[in-house]
């Protein structure tokens, strides 16, 4: 019988040898990727939150000085306050208006070409002016305009818009017009 059983037996085929792990192992390979600067988004949207700029116009016009202060919320809305100063010219009898503080909002449109707190926008805004009468006068208003601005930060903007005078006055004054071409600078 054990004869019978030897002649079953097979013989068992050799089992390949495993090569060992760090036998077969390539080097590991490290690639290292630096991060660049993208100079074209800095042109599309100068980099800063606050703008100054002056009215040169009403400044040539009248020596009336009239600064604005901006914050950029984002690419389509800003907050800021103006503040305007008669410069006293008589020769121009432009504005009644001896002092003005200004808070508005501002929400700009934009297409492909135009985004980043600039092109064109609409204003409501408020002021709280000194009259030469020596009375306060309360007004609440909108603005449309336009506004550019250069790779370096400089803006160029064109505005016009209509106020009216809330507050009861011996004046015959019940509107004002805020006109400007200003000019400032994003930082």
């Amino acid at each position: 019988m054990l004869a019978a059983m030897n002649a079953q037996e097979q013989e068992v085929p050799a089992v390949p040898e495993v090569p060992l792990i760090s036998e077969d192992k390539e080097e590991e390979k490290v690639i290292k990727v630096e991060i660049v600067n993208d100079s074209s988004l800095d042109a599309a949207f100068p980099m800063g939150e606050n703008e100054l700029r002056i009215n040169a116009l009403s400044f040539l016009a009248a020596t009336d000085i009239n600064i604005f202060y901006e914050r950029i919320l984002n690419r389509s809305s800003s907050y800021g306050l103006s503040m305007f100063i008669n410069g006293g010219d008589d020769g121009l009898d432009i504005t009644v208006r001896k002092f003005a503080i200004n808070p508005y909002y501002r929400f700009y449109f934009y297409n492909t070409k135009e985004y980043g707190a600039r092109g064109f926008f609409v204003e409501g805004f408020s002021s709280f002016a000194s009259l030469e009468s020596e009375s306060l006068q309360v007004s609440l208003g909108m603005t449309i305009g336009r506004k550019l601005i250069n790779t370096n930060g400089f803006s160029f903007e064109l505005y016009v818009g209509l106020s009216r005078y809330i507050t009861e006055s011996n004046n015959d004054l019940e509107v004002y017009v805020p006109i400007g071409i200003a000019l400032g600078k994003r930082f």
